[in-house]
């Protein structure tokens, strides 16, 4: 069973929400590689420790533009770039 959310009184199911999301991001084409994405996680430590959301700071690594992703918990914003297929 897949989570379901409500938009705009709309209910679907989240996976279909996030990919939508996605298309209005204007990053469809941009990938990063996992080893990229894995050494950024570890020095991530140092951006939290300044306050530094973990959406904010992959998108100001990687010039991604994603105000949605900046906004996001650490773990939803994990989530979702994991989701959206940002990493190769």
């Amino acid at each position: 069973m897949q989570n379901t959310i409500e938009i705009c009184g709309t209910k679907m199911y989240f996976n279909t929400a996030l990919s939508g999301l996605g298309q209005l991001t204007n990053n469809q084409n941009k990938q990063i590689s996992k080893k990229e994405y894995e050494l950024f996680c570890k020095e991530f430590l140092f951006q939290r420790i300044k306050g530094v959301s973990f959406g904010k700071s992959f998108c100001k690594k990687f010039k991604f533009n994603d105000t949605f992703l900046k906004n996001l918990s650490d773990e939803t914003a994990k989530y979702h770039i994991e989701m959206l297929g940002y990493i190769k």
